[in-house]
């Protein structure tokens, strides 16, 4: 018996063959989606934390460290109570004297002064908290006899 004879004609057997094939289109292998490629994560650092030469850190007369960085002649980047001020080099009568953000940051030698500028100062009138910069301490050296 042929599928005309039972009833069901060529269109419904085309409709059927494409429901079928709609239907397993969906089950084939597909490609996994195409992921970002991960980079290695940097190797370690070795040797000091800190190489650069031009940060300084300074313990203050409250027991509190001050950082500060000088990326070039005009700018001071100065870490204080945990945030880090950009400040600009303005005139001094002796070292140098950085302000913005309200801060004033002024250095001579190894010492250096944080104060809070008052709305309208352009030197700060308060004393400020005095810090003096810290060195590195020297490798120690030592001696091999051949």
């Amino acid at each position: 018996m042929s599928v005309k004879e039972q009833g069901v004609g060529g269109r419904c057997v085309r409709v059927a063959w494409v429901l079928m094939a709609l239907g397993s289109a969906g089950c084939g292998d597909r490609e996994p989606a195409s992921r970002p490629v991960e980079a290695p994560p940097p190797a370690a650092a070795s040797g000091s934390v800190n190489p650069d030469p031009g940060i300084t850190t300074y313990a203050c007369a409250d027991g509190q460290a001050i950082t500060a960085g000088y990326p070039d002649r005009e700018t001071a980047v100065v870490t204080y109570k945990g945030h880090a001020y950009t400040l600009k080099l303005v005139r001094s009568a002796s070292g140098a004297r950085y302000t913005g953000y309200g801060l004033q940051w002024w250095t001579k030698g190894d010492s250096a002064a944080i104060a809070a500028l008052k709305p309208g100062e352009d030197i700060a009138s308060a004393p400020g908290l005095d810090c003096s910069a810290q060195r590195e301490p020297s490798a120690p050296t030592t001696r091999t006899s051949f």
